[in-house]
């Protein structure tokens, strides 16, 4: 797996949620996983965007890796 921001960069919450349930983690843990906030993962489910404007391509990159790695597990 490799980033491409410019190609697969989707911030719509749906889809991140979609992602979480993948990974099989709570919200909060999948935010700690990917290094924010439990606050700033809700806003991004919410609204689609955090306190920056939108939502950051490398927490969605993280959380498909984490979605890609639990699919790998037995």
């Amino acid at each position: 797996m490799k980033p491409d921001a410019p190609n697969k960069y989707n911030p719509s919450p749906d889809y991140w949620r979609e992602l979480i349930a993948k990974t099989g983690l709570s919200q909060r843990a999948a935010a700690e996983l990917c290094g924010v906030s439990a606050r700033s993962m809700r806003e991004y489910l919410h609204r689609g965007k955090g306190r920056g404007g939108k939502s950051p391509y490398s927490v969605q990159f993280a959380l498909e890796a984490l979605a890609e790695s639990k699919g790998r597990q037995p």
